[in-house]
């Protein structure tokens, strides 16, 4: 790092193999917390047929049944044949035809680049912007769990572990999930349309639950692996807790309700950790997949999921609570996949088998939403 007067000059320098793009990016540095001045930094990026592939590959995702080539004829202004070109990589995109399609169909460019070394990209949505929207953000998630579902047992997954209670599960029951979802509205994103409501099980939460209904289907939908661990209650205690002792739930029996649901959850979880398959009925029909569910006494120290799907890895680290980090990096999956896959060979398989260790496993979640039914039981 090179000081020049009041600015830093940063040089970044890549290999340029085949062809580059260049982007603005603007640096900030603090020095004893005063912001510096700097100066924008061109940085040259490796586009190759590789990373173009992959850029086709997320568009084909996002038009569905759609035909891709009509579609980036009419956008790039090419005729079919160069756009079927394009998309065979037999010619490459420039950086103003990439730029048009990234914006065309909500692509972060920097999931396409071919990264290579210690950086890394990743994705996620700003929950303390004005923008923010829990709707939007519930509909992503659905989205992506639905496009897994519809691709049938055999070429889609998840892994992952469950630090906390996933979401996926808390959903399908609903004085659950509403305390849930009035819990990241009141005490992670302080909305002021929350500061001084209480939390009413009786409280219909609208198109929130029909969404919150849909992921919880479409879950069922995707084969998994799921790690959890003694203490993925833990929070969901502590959060219910939070609220009984600062006197925010409208009444007793707002309490009660969201225990039932987990003894509920707990009940679901138990007997389909036995068959080793999640089950669902909704109008449409029986709704199944594998379910592999594993127990864990190592410290699970954060929620991380992993989605497969086409040969490719989608990695999510939770953070901000509620909130998660999404990389498509190859060697960050592989890193990610790689801790995973040692915290399931310390762990104890629970489907199928292990009768006894299963029972106990719930027996002392069950222990812990006795002393949180005591809890309630206290508080009023």
């Amino acid at each position: 790092m090179e000081y020049l007067g009041n600015k830093y000059y940063i040089p970044f320098l890549f290999s340029v193999l085949r062809k580059t793009v260049l982007i603005n990016i603007q640096v900030y540095l603090i020095n004893n917390y005063q912001l510096i001045t700097c100066i924008l930094v061109p940085i040259f990026v490796k586009i190759d047929k590789m990373s173009q592939s992959t850029l086709i590959d997320q568009c084909k995702e996002r038009v569905g049944a759609k035909n891709l080539a009509a579609e980036l004829a009419e956008l790039l202004g090419v005729n079919a044949d160069a756009a079927y070109r394009r998309m065979r990589g037999d010619t490459a995109l420039t950086f103003d035809e990439i730029q048009k399609i990234c914006l065309r169909f909500n692509i972060s460019f920097d999931s396409v680049i071919n990264y290579q070394g210690r950086l890394v990209p990743f994705q996620f949505n700003g929950m303390f912007k004005d923008k923010f929207s829990i709707i939007n953000y519930l509909m992503g998630i659905e989205q992506e769990l639905k496009m897994l579902s519809s691709m049938g047992t055999e070429d889609a997954k998840i892994v992952m572990t469950a630090m906390d209670l996933p979401y996926f599960r808390q959903f399908g029951f609903k004085s659950l999930s509403r305390f849930k979802l009035f819990f990241w509205q009141r005490s992670v994103l302080n909305l002021p349309d929350y500061a001084t409501k209480k939390y009413d099980a009786d409280e219909s939460l609208g198109e929130y639950e029909e969404i919150t209904d849909r992921i919880y289907q479409n879950y069922h939908g995707v084969p998994s692996t799921e790690i959890w661990a003694p203490e993925t209650l833990d929070s969901t205690i502590k959060q219910i807790q939070y609220y009984l002792e600062s006197g925010l739930f409208v009444n007793k029996q707002s309490a009660i309700n969201i225990c039932d649901d987990i003894e509920a959850l707990l009940t679901k979880l138990e007997s389909e950790a036995q068959l080793a398959r999640k089950l669902i009925q909704t109008k449409e029909g029986t709704i199944s997949s594998s379910f592999e569910m594993y127990q864990s006494d190592i410290f699970l120290s954060n929620n991380c999921i992993q989605a497969f799907k086409d040969g490719r890895t989608y990695t999510y680290v939770s953070f901000n609570s509620f909130n998660s980090l999404m990389s498509f990096s190859p060697h960050f999956s592989e890193e990610c996949n790689r801790w995973i896959d040692q915290i399931r060979l310390k762990s104890i398989l629970l489907s199928e088998v292990s009768e006894k260790l299963r029972y106990q496993f719930f027996k002392r979640l069950r222990e812990k939403l006795e002393g949180l039914r005591l809890l309630v039981n206290n508080s009023f």
